[in-house]
């Protein structure tokens, strides 16, 4: 059989490609034959011989075995594997495992590229992934209980704000009306209790647990059962028989009993009264407050054997645990909450009622409120009020970061690409469609950022628990950080989607390639200059992201410096307070006696200089706050009166270093009570309650009423006036705030303070020894500095400027290792022109000018678009800051000088290496 001649058909469609004589001979060879086994099999099949021609023929177009001859070809040339389908077809999955195979084979001839790359986008994405493990603990993690979906959580919003705490008569009123919930439960926070084992009632000081009161039909509702024993029930937490029962949690009964099955019946003794274990929780059981890991859970009604004369099971003005419930499985939530809201409607109007003096503001704030119901499945924490938004702007911070590491891989790849240009090219020459090059450029750079989110998974999880650093460590205990199946989809969500973003750049450019050019491998080609040009542009985006982020990185850090250097009113160094815990065994008397015994002891200690006590400390967050009555003033409303009041023991101001200015100090014939409620109680003021209620007058001898607790309409006599202090927080201003002498009228617990000379070494122990000389049963607890609470305070402002500072400064670094590779390349590119100016008498100053003029170009652009992107989005934070307005331009003018500075250092290290080129070897360079 005699084959027709191919060669002339085969090469007028290899004209436009312009190969080199021997490759083309190679192709024409190879389809040649393609083609031969092609006819003859259509000879055999009886076709005539023009019918097979013209059919073989056909192949030289649009068909599929020509694109799988073309690529065998390829392969000859590249030693690229094939992988066939039936029919001769490309399966997917088939062409899919071959892209993943030479993809990791080009990453693992270039391991110095691969590991740089690699790292850039571990700390991107490992930042991502830490912060968002950190969200995920305290937002989104589901509690570990029966359907945990259809939980909700109970919060009260009024015009002052949103708070979740509730009182025993509201959370009655709702279990009455519980249509809507299979169940409605409440839990106080943890308390630290006095433990006593049976075993060990004589002998040492007492142990502690953190115990919890809960609803009798807490487990029941939450749905988790006992490993041993059993939980409590509805008839152990009834208000006429209570019963002491009590139940332990897991981790707590691993430490303290060693996880003996036999605990269960045996008798502890909480604040001194017994209680029988019934049962242990399951590993991985907390309740329903996340961060919290309580040792045991009690009855609440056991309340009023625990504390004998407490009223907060009656008093509907303590707000003092948290309510939760279970939807039933048809109930519509919009109804609940409305059948929820009526209950408190209901107890607003019965408040109202009852106190027909209430003033009109206060009405209205009453008349404000309203029930919500959240969504439960994640539980309840504080801690996501206070740092929901920190963390979310973090987030949007390290996502940032992570597209600046995704811009300095992109100008890594379309270096390659310049060096991929041939192999693309033959590629492209040879049949390969632009979408399957595309798609194996993406694959590559899948598989770079994959591998980069497998170590960015190993920075995260210790990246998570520095996080936690941040954060009060008494409510992340029982935070649970470990990977999960949400944690592992983000992680390689976030990767899949950074390959692909990276990889765009490379891999579209291959679209835009000029084969001819190309396989010419001609220097100075259309496609080097727009490499040049989308580096430029990659470096603009970087600079202006760097810009954004450092601008939001100083406004946090110097919003953080205001507070720390401002005024508290009161020395803070030097300055330590604790707690004498008695349990439930004083009473009031014997509490005052103890102080009184106490107070002259601490200060005969070693380093002691002065003691005190207050009922509570500054900026604890805590107040007494109420309206005052003042003869001859009249406020313009309720708020306008209210005051802090602060009980205090002898030598308060000196030893807070807080200064007199005007009249005395509280003295001991001061330190009783007086036995007449017509009687005054002396008082001492601060000078912002002077100035807003005497107006300038000598407020000294003036008296005022008081309209809070037991001393409600007593009188009061101003005795001194102080300078302010803060009480709750650093961003308050100086509140109104008046003392009163804790001996005249005792009430309420205590917090000690000891002014020191320094640092006192082994003042714990010190301080243990003292009390246990007076009382074995007391212990020291809560000891910590003045110092230590103003930089707690200060917690979510060092979390967010901090961790903003780190990653603005390495979103800076990156971008300037970006500019860096962009201008040497482009100096590497204008050799032959540099060399050329400099033999016609260019001076070194000059090169050096005309390459940094290049390089600041690209830098005021990025600042230009980064500063209208900061000045845009700057409203955003501006509740997170203090002392100074989200478009603060000192603090921009900084942010774009570091930028500068920065910048000009990358761009002058090759501007001061083109300066070295010899000038006849860049004239030989083309």
């Amino acid at each position: 059989m005699i084959m027709p001649d191919w060669s002339d058909e085969i090469r007028q469609r290899l004209a436009g490609l312009r190969l080199e004589p021997t490759r083309e001979a190679e192709i024409i060879e190879e389809l040649s034959q393609h083609l031969d086994d092609r006819y003859a099999e259509r000879r055999a099949a009886g076709a005539s011989d023009e019918t097979a021609y013209r059919a073989a023929l056909a192949e030289l177009s649009n068909n599929d075995v020509l694109q799988r001859e073309l690529r065998r070809v390829e392969h000859v040339m590249t030693r690229e594997p094939v992988v066939l389908g039936a029919g001769g077809r490309r399966n997917m999955i088939a062409d899919l495992w071959q892209d993943l195979r030479y993809g990791l084979r080009v990453l693992g001839k270039n391991p110095a590229f691969t590991l740089v790359a690699a790292l850039s986008l571990a700390l991107g994405i490992g930042a991502n992934t830490a912060i968002f493990s950190v969200i995920n603990a305290l937002l989104l993690r589901g509690l570990p209980v029966r359907d945990a979906q259809q939980l909700v959580v109970f919060s009260i919003t009024a015009q002052n704000g949103t708070r979740y705490g509730f009182n025993y008569p509201l959370l009655e009123r709702l279990r009455e009306r519980d249509h809507s919930f299979s169940g409605i439960i409440a839990a106080s926070a943890p308390e630290r209790l006095r433990l006593i084992v049976a075993d060990q009632e004589t002998g040492g000081p007492p142990e502690t647990a953190q115990g919890v009161k809960v609803t009798g039909n807490y487990f029941a509702t939450l749905g988790v059962d006992a490993i041993s024993g059993r939980v409590l029930g509805e008839a152990d937490d009834d208000a006429a028989h209570p019963q002491p029962v009590v139940v332990l949690g897991y981790d707590f009964w691993q430490r303290r009993f060693a996880g003996d099955r036999e605990v269960v019946g045996k008798t502890i003794r909480l604040n001194n009264y017994p209680f029988t274990i019934i049962g242990v929780m399951p590993p991985g059981f907390f309740g329903f407050e996340v961060g919290r890991k309580p040792d045991l859970w009690y009855p609440m009604q056991m309340l009023t054997q625990l504390e004998p004369g407490s009223t907060l099971l009656k008093n509907p003005d303590a707000w003092w645990f948290r309510v939760m419930a279970r939807l039933r499985p048809a109930a519509d939530p919009i109804a609940a909450r409305a059948d929820a809201d009526a209950v408190l409607q209901e107890q607003v109007a019965a408040t109202i009622a009852a106190h027909p003096g209430m003033l009109e503001s206060t009405r209205e704030l009453f008349l404000s409120q309203h029930i919500e119901l959240e969504p439960g499945g994640a539980g309840y924490t504080d801690l996501r009020r206070q740092f929901k938004q920190p963390l979310l702007i973090l987030l949007t911070i390290t996502g940032l970061v992570l597209l600046v590491a995704c811009a300095n891989v992109a100008n890594l790849l379309l270096a390659r690409a310049a060096a991929r240009q041939k192999e693309v090219a033959v590629r492209l020459a040879l049949g390969a469609g632009r979408f399957r090059l595309i798609r194996q450029l993406l694959t590559e750079g899948v598989l770079l950022a994959v591998l980069g989110g497998a170590l960015g998974l190993l920075f995260a999880q210790w990246g998570a628990r520095l996080l936690l650093t941040y954060l009060p460590p008494q409510r992340t205990v029982g935070l649970a950080l470990n990977p999960d199946a949400r944690i592992l989809g983000f992680t390689l969500t976030v990767s899949v989607l950074t390959g692909i973003l990276f990889s765009l750049a490379p891999a579209l450019q291959a679209l835009r390639l000029d084969l001819v050019t190309a396989l010419k491998n001609q220097r100075g080609s259309r496609a080097g200059r727009s490499r040049l040009t989308l580096n430029k542009l990659l470096v603009v985006v970087q600079v202006a992201l760097s810009l954004f982020l450092l601008i939001g990185a100083g406004l946090f850090v110097r919003s953080l410096q205001n507070l720390q250097n401002i005024d508290v009113g009161f020395d803070r160094e030097n300055l330590t307070q604790f707690v004498i815990d008695s349990g439930k065994d004083y009473n009031t008397a014997q509490r005052v006696n103890l102080y009184k015994q106490v107070l002259p002891r601490l200060e005969a200690l070693p380093g002691v200089r002065s003691a005190t006590l207050s009922n509570f400390s500054l900026l604890s967050g805590n107040r007494i706050y109420n309206p005052v009555a003042v003869p001859g003033y009249t406020p313009q409303t309720e708020e306008d009166a209210d005051c802090n009041m602060l009980y205090v023991g002898p030598n308060f101001f000196e030893t807070m270093g807080m200064r007199l200015l005007a009249g005395r100090d509280f003295a001991a014939q001061d330190e009783r009570s007086k036995p007449s409620a017509q009687a005054p109680l002396y008082a001492v003021i601060s000078e912002t309650m002077a100035r807003h209620f005497f107006a300038g007058a000598d407020p000294l001898g003036k008296r005022f009423t008081y309209a809070g607790g037991g001393l409600k309409d007593r009188p009061f006599e101003v005795v001194g006036v102080v300078s302010d202090a803060k009480y709750l927080t650093l961003r308050e201003a100086m509140p109104k705030t008046f003392y009163v002498s804790y001996f005249q009228k005792p009430d309420g617990g205590i917090t000690l303070q000891l002014r020191t000379a320094g640092e006192v070494r082994g003042l714990a122990e010190s301080l243990q020894r003292l009390v246990q000389e007076i009382d074995l049963r007391l212990q020291i607890t809560g000891l910590t500095t003045m110092t230590a609470i103003v930089d707690d305070s200060l917690m979510q402002e060092r979390f967010i400027a901090r961790l903003s500072g780190f990653f603005s400064l390495f979103a800076l670094l990156l971008a300037s290792v970006g500019l860096y590779g962009v201008m040497a390349y482009a100096v590497t590119r204008r050799t032959n022109e540099l060399g050329i100016r400099m033999a016609l008498g260019a001076q070194s100053g000059d090169v050096i000018r005309l390459v940094m003029r290049e390089s600041l170009v690209l830098v005021l652009a990025g600042i230009a678009v980064g500063l209208a992107a900061a000045l845009a989005s700057s409203r955003f934070i501006a509740s997170l800051l203090f002392g100074l307005t989200p478009n603060d331009p000192l603090t921009i003018g900084l942010a774009a000088l570091l930028l500068i500075a920065v910048a000009a250092l990358a761009g002058y290290l090759p501007a001061r290496r083109a300066t070295k080129i010899d000038p006849l070897a860049a004239l030989r360079y083309e």
